[in-house]
């Protein structure tokens, strides 16, 4: 989970009123609860007032430094205010037991954390058909809270989604966060209504017809605070999940120019031309059909987790998934992942033969085949709990916000985490590239079996593209494919060069014509610390990927704040920080 990259002051209430507030004299956390919009525009202003900026944080799951500005008084700065949408014990303390059921651990109901159906007149657009409504939630509304209201109140259901539960919703909004499956666009694509307090403070709203929406719905937190976000929900609906634990070679078939010497011996399967041919076509099918798309292998695994699904209109008959006592298994798990990757910290263990820490617990897991030695021992107890259904059996049918959130608890474990989007293509020569960015990973995990720098899944999905302005998948009109490498957060002194290799190999591809294939980062990821082509990522980013992009992001925040009567200036000065002034201000 990431981190403010500077230690923000904080505001609290001189004299326990609702509005009047003064700065804290130290730097110690505290939560004074503000829950209410004018708070957030009270905090605003006077942090103008006191010329600084203001940051917003949520569960903190950004890696790159997209918010809190460093206190550099020469500069003109003095520090941030931090405005925490969640209570100190549910975002910063662990375990997170947020997911568990029942309400002892979720947070308690405020203004920022509402959830309400609005009418189209309200967000300057038309009547939906078919059960389709327009949701309104709150700045700090969790997965979790809306997931469980879709289920209990709306009857309705986002098409997209992250899988984790304990994220807010203007935490997943703000870096264009995205889903899996090819026909559906990014979670910031579905939105239809942005409510804002600006730079002076006041409340302010960006709604349908407007074409700065675009830019305004993955603003990285440029436009201010936003309070509360309008969606476009569907009706509520039925996932058919068939999840399945194929072999790696079967899952994925390696690319075409890939000898079989090329393979890992470990993975080697003897497969006729007529197999090959039927698996890529089976994994075709899966990319280009199923309604949710996503692969996930551990290291050193014979098998890739696949959880492709379809839908069905009727919501009846779903049960309750996970069950109560998975969802507690999959919590358990987590912190027990979590506290064991801390226990090998701090005996400094992590490199005591790191191939045989998985092997003693790979043997043991009757679900999950693992054929040699390898990274940590933490790969069986998550492959053990993902669920399998054999064609003999009866699919999981489960309602769609429940599928989209199959797994409970992830705050829970500390990652570092690598991932890149680059466009596909449906038709021949197909998911080449697809195919060499998976089995490049999975070789480059082989290569580095004395020290294991990957110690977490490598994850793939595939998605649909974008029409907001800095999503890393607009213009892919053919699908994107999103993949990314996690490992633990105690071994980062292994882990950056490992995901730099990694990182050149997917950078090397060509597209179809022979051009140097566009790789961009998701943008909340880890991104800042790398390198491509001879230059520090962040800058060819700015110089060439997203040359036009940020012009045009840049003249869009420019025309809505000409007509909310704020500047780029205005924006830079309260609520930019670095990475962002570099990016798109720099020159304001």
């Amino acid at each position: 989970m990431g981190t403010p990259s500077s230690e923000p002051s904080h505001v609290e209430p001189s004299d326990g009123g609702q509005h009047d507030f003064k700065e804290a004299v130290d730097l110690t956390f505290r939560n004074w609860g503000r829950t209410t919009i004018d708070d957030i525009q009270t905090i605003v202003r006077n942090a103008i007032q006191s010329g600084k900026g203001v940051q917003v944080s949520g569960f903190r799951h950004s890696w790159s430094p997209v918010f809190g500005r460093n206190d550099i008084p020469s500069q003109g700065n003095n520090g941030d205010v931090l405005i925490l949408t969640l209570p100190e014990e549910i975002a910063s303390t662990l375990p997170c037991l947020l997911a568990l059921p029942g309400d002892a651990f979720q947070p308690k109901k405020t203004e920022l954390n509402g959830v309400k159906v609005v009418d189209s007149e309200e967000i300057g657009g038309s009547p939906l058909p078919d059960g389709k409504k327009y949701i309104s939630v709150g700045m700090a509304t969790t997965n979790e809270q809306f997931r469980r209201w879709r289920i209990k109140e709306g009857n309705v259901t986002l098409p997209v989604n992250v899988i984790m539960v304990e994220i807010t919703y203007s935490g997943s909004n703000a870096p264009i966060c995205h889903g899996a499956g090819i026909k559906y666009l990014s979670l910031s694509d579905l939105v239809r209504c942005i409510e804002y307090v600006d730079a002076y403070g006041e409340l302010r709203a960006i709604t349908m017809g407007d074409p700065a929406l675009k830019a305004a719905s993955g603003c990285f937190g440029l436009l201010g605070v936003v309070t509360r976000i309008t969606f476009e929900c569907d009706a509520m609906s039925t996932a058919v999940m068939r999840p399945a634990k194929l072999h790696v070679i079967e899952a994925i078939p390696p690319p075409p120019e890939m000898k079989d010497s090329d393979i890992p011996a470990d993975l080697r399967k003897s497969r006729t031309p007529e197999q090959k041919k039927d698996d890529l076509e089976k994994f075709k099918d899966r990319a280009n059909n199923e309604y949710y798309a996503e692969w996930f292998w551990f290291p050193f695994s014979d098998e890739v987790w696949v959880n492709t699904w379809s839908t069905e209109a009727d919501p009846a008959g779903a049960e309750d998934y996970p069950s109560i006592a998975k969802v507690f298994l999959q919590v358990i798990e987590a912190v027990c992942m979590d506290l064991l990757q801390e226990i090998l910290s701090c005996i400094d263990a992590l490199q005591l033969e790191p191939e045989l820490q998985t092997k003693i617990l790979c043997e043991l897991n009757p679900f999950l085949r693992c054929s040699r030695l390898g990274s940590v021992g933490i790969a069986w107890f998550a492959m053990m709990n993902l669920d399998e259904r054999k064609k003999d059996e009866e699919p999981i049918r489960a309602l769609l916000p429940d599928a989209l959130h199959f797994q409970r608890g992830i705050q829970n474990l500390r990652v570092r985490d690598l991932e890149v989007a680059f466009p596909g293509n449906p038709e021949e020569p197909d998911y080449t590239n697809v195919q060499r960015a998976w089995w490049d990973a999975i070789k480059a995990c082989y290569e580095h079996t004395d020290t294991c720098p990957l110690r977490m899944p490598l994850e793939m999905r595939i998605i649909g593209p974008s029409e907001v302005t800095m999503a890393p998948q607009r213009g892919n009109s053919l699908g994107t494919c999103a993949i990314e490498i996690l490992t633990l957060k105690v071994v980062a002194d292994i882990w950056q060069p490992f995901a730099q290799e990694v990182l050149d190999k997917w950078m090397s591809y060509k597209d179809n014509d022979g051009k140097q294939l566009v790789v961009k980062p998701h943008w909340a990821k880890e991104w800042i610390n790398f390198s491509v082509d001879n230059m520090p990522w962040v800058e060819k980013l700015k110089s060439e990927v997203y040359k036009d992009e940020i012009i045009e992001f840049k003249t869009l925040l420019a025309d809505i704040g000409k007509r909310h009567n704020w500047t780029l200036a205005d924006v830079k000065k309260t609520f930019s920080n670095e990475l962002l002034d570099y990016l798109y201000l720099d020159d304001v």
